[in-house]
Parts: structure tokens; sequence; C-alpha cells
């Protein structure tokens, strides 16, 4: 849209496109180095300069792009070219040493995200949402003072699903789906494929009654994805095979009425929205046991998230929505799915079969 704004009663030709560097110089009547320099607080340009040159800036609407203010200040600093990166911020629910690194599908997040961001060309600085010295606003502050636009929000913890934080100036993506409030892109497990998948395998294994075991705090979190997967995969099939699923509302009531539930529909395997080898070891031992979240040290039957995929992806969003800098709230948003795999293991041998003892002997 073109831009117009007035200087006294003289009015500044409209000005079509994105607001450049050279724009805002013109209009102040500088050269465009004096702008570069004046937007850096340079003390080479006069105080007074630099307030009307910044005064300019901010009419016009000009924004500076941050990959190349930090490829500008690489070059600067010829001494340390080859270790000055642009950063990008991973924003967590908790205190930065507090319990996201207990979970180990958050930490493989981190790991991949870490590594794809220097991949790209940047270093990525953790910080938390709910430290008590950090205020919203002052973590705002310290973002813009340290050069960071680029924001990856970790999963939030525990029933949160608002994210604190104002997004004007920043480009934000969030790695799973617990972020609903404000909208922002995602990457995520497509839980949906998830349970599809492990009905359909567990079928192919033998297993008819196939029930599904699943706290309702967590089915919300997830937008009820993985619960829609199974209810599909339970249509394909008779009707006499559908079973209730068993819902509590939080994981701790599994254990307590899993039995029942089993004994009441005869079912012969549980598909788990959790992966605790105690809280699925409850089940008799003839019942079949698959999580939708296993590990590469587990022997767990079920679905292998690609969490590694998940973190890589989540920065190359994130990079590329600050190359075209796309910031603030969002009208449309998108989630991003990455599928994970089945994998096979001792926890559902197969129909009739009692499984192998997921937690050693006391």
């Amino acid at each position: 849209m073109p831009v117009k704004i007035k200087r006294g009663s003289k009015q500044v030709n409209a000005i079509k496109g994105p607001i450049s560097m050279q724009h805002v110089a013109e209009h102040a009547g500088v050269s465009r180095s004096s702008v570069s320099l004046a937007l850096q607080h340079h003390p080479s340009i006069p105080a007074s300069t630099r307030e009307r040159i910044r005064a300019t800036a901010q009419e016009l609407g000009y924004r500076p792009n941050p990959l190349v203010t930090a490829l500008m200040r690489s070059r600067r600093t010829v001494a340390h070219a080859s270790t000055v990166r642009a950063s990008l911020g991973f924003l967590t629910a908790d205190a930065p040493t507090d319990r996201w690194r207990d979970a180990t599908t958050h930490r493989n997040f981190y790991a991949a995200a870490t590594t794809r961001a220097v991949e790209r060309g940047f270093s990525l600085e953790e910080f938390s949402t709910s430290d008590p010295k950090m205020r919203p606003e002052r973590l705002i502050d310290l973002l813009q003072a340290r050069g960071i636009h680029g924001i990856l929000v970790a999963p939030l913890t525990g029933q949160k699903n608002t994210l604190p934080f104002n997004l004007t100036g920043f480009s934000v993506v969030g790695l799973g789906t617990s972020v609903q409030a404000p909208e922002i892109d995602r990457v995520a497990d497509d839980h949906f494929y998830a349970a599809h998948l492990a009905y359909n395998q567990s079928y192919a294994l033998g297993y008819r009654n196939i029930g599904f075991a699943l706290a309702a705090d967590v089915s919300r979190r997830l937008e009820h994805r993985w619960l829609s997967g199974y209810l599909v995969a339970q249509q394909q099939h008779s009707p006499r095979t559908r079973i209730p699923v068993f819902m509590p509302e939080t994981r701790e009531e599994i254990p307590l009425g899993l039995n029942a539930w089993i004994a009441r529909h005869r079912v012969d395997a549980v598909i788990f929205a959790l992966r605790d080898p105690k809280k699925m070891s409850c089940a008799p031992a003839g019942t079949g046991l698959i999580s939708l979240s296993v590990h590469d040290d587990s022997n767990i039957t079920g679905i292998r998230q690609d969490e590694f995929r998940i973190g890589a992806e989540a920065i190359d969003l994130l990079v590329e929505k600050l190359q075209r800098w796309d910031t603030g709230a969002l009208r449309g948003t998108r989630l991003q799915l990455i599928r994970g795999v089945w994998s096979a293991g001792l926890s559902a041998p197969g129909a009739g079969l009692n499984r192998q003892a997921l937690l050693p002997e006391k």
C-alpha cells in the first residue's frame, strides 16, 4: 500500500512497495549511510540528527531485515567473522533449568533445532516466560536489544495453552500443538496419522478388540487428533469390535480403572497415549500394549515420532518467515505435520501371546 507522510504543510510523495533505508534517507534529507549509522546509535551522528532519522523511519514504517543486519554486523567484525551468528530465541514456559529437559521428546526437539540453526547460520538462545526475574516486557526488550527477531516456542508444560508474549516485531513458530493462543505457526507430529496407523498395525498382528486409553487433558492439548485417528480407524472394522475409549481426566488415573475396562470390553490390545512402562504394565500379560510415542531405547511397540525432523523443520520454517519479514499475529496459521513410523517391540507380540516384561523383575 502507498505510504504518505506530511512534514509541516508539505506532503511527501507516496511510496509504493516495502520501505527501504534509501526511502528514509530521502525523506530525512541525509545519506543512506547516515541512516544506517543513526539506526545503530553510532556516535558519529549527532544526537539530534539520530533522533530525527529514527522518527522519520518510524513514521514511514521502516523495519530492518534482521538477517541483513546480522550479516552486516558479522562483516564489520572481520576478525570474528567465522564465529559471529545471528541469534534465534528458544522460548520455554519453564525456568531455564526446569522440567522441559526431563522430557526426552523436548530434549530431542531442542537438539535438532540447535543443530539446524547452526547449519542455517544462527545460534539458539534460551529464554523463559516464567522466570520470576523476567517480566514479559523486559523479555521483549532483551530480545530486541540482542537483535533477536525469530522465536521458536517449546511445548508448553502442564495444562498451559497460552503464550504470554507480544508477537509484534517477531517471527514465531511453535514446536508441537500446545500453543493455542495467540495463533502461531506450528510444526508437530501427525497425531491423527499415528493413531490410525497404530490401530491398523495392531489389527495386522491379529488383535481384534483394540482399545484406546487416553487422558482427557492430553487429548484437549492435542486438539483431539489422536482420538480422531483412532475413531476413524475403528470405523473401518466390524461394529462388534468398536471399543469405547477409556478416557479419565489425567494420566495418573489410567492405572486405577484400566483392568476393569479391559475386562468389561474383552480388550486384547490397548493403544496408549503415553509410554510409561509402569502404568502400561498394569494390564494383564496377554494384552498387547502399544504406545503412540516410543523412543530408540524402548522395547515398547508403537509409533516412533520423528522428533529430530520436527525440530529441524521448525527452524527451517522460522528462517523462511524471517526472510520474508513475516512478523506479528497471524490471520491464518499453518500446522506442519511430520509423520512417525511403526516400531515393532516386545509389548505387543501378537494376538494370543503373552508379552515380555517391560520392567526388570525385582
